[in-house]
C-alpha cells in the first residue's frame, strides 16, 4: 500500500473504525485498487505496537488498572520478566463480595483473546439473585498451578 492509503488506514483506525469498514472505505476512495484485509490488519497492529513506546502490552493494562480503582496482582515468568498471570478486582466489586460471600462461581474461557490466554472470571450473587463480577484473571496456561495462583 502506498502512503496515501496507509495514512487513511491510520486515520480511520485511530477513530475506532473496524478493519472491514476500512477496507470498504479504501475501495470507495481508490476504486482501481483492491485492498487486502491482511495488509490492513498488519498496519493496525503496527500502529498499536508503535503506541506502546517500547513497553510490553501488559504495561498499558497495568496503568489503566492503577488509575481506575482496581487492585491487581501479577506473576512473572521464572525465565524472563514477562507477566504470565494477572488478577484484578475493582474495589467496589471487592466490597460487594464482602457483603455477599455466600456464592462464588468461577467461569473460564479458553483461547478467546488475542494472546490465547485463558480468562478466569469470579462471579458472586447478591441476596436478590443478581450476579456481579468479583474479579478477573488471565493465566498463561490451563494448568492447576495457574488456577491455584488465581484463586
Amino acid at each position: 500500500m502506498n502512503s496515501d492509503r496507509l495514512d487513511m488506514v491510520e486515520s480511520l483506525h485511530r477513530t475506532s473504525v473496524k478493519p472491514q469498514q476500512i477496507e470498504a472505505a479504501l475501495r470507495e476512495k481508490f476504486p482501481g485498487v483492491q485492498p487486502v484485509i491482511k495488509d490492513i490488519y498488519n498496519h493496525t497492529a503496527k500502529i498499536r505496537r508503535d503506541g506502546l513506546l517500547g513497553d510490553t502490552p501488559m504495561k498499558p493494562l497495568e496503568n489503566y488498572l492503577t488509575g481506575n480503582g482496581f487492585t491487581f496482582y501479577t506473576q512473572e515468568s521464572d525465565i524472563d520478566d514477562r507477566t504470565e498471570e494477572i488478577f484484578f478486582c475493582h474495589n467496589k466489586s471487592h466490597k460487594m463480595w464482602r457483603a455477599f460471600p455466600e456464592v462464588l462461581m468461577i467461569d473460564t474461557t479458553y483461547n478467546t483473546n488475542m494472546y490465547d490466554w485463558p480468562l478466569v472470571q469470579f462471579i458472586g450473587v447478591t441476596s436478590t439473585s443478581k450476579s456481579f463480577c468479583i474479579a478477573t484473571a488471565f493465566v498463561i496456561k490451563e494448568r492447576q498451578r495457574n488456577f491455584t495462583w488465581a484463586l
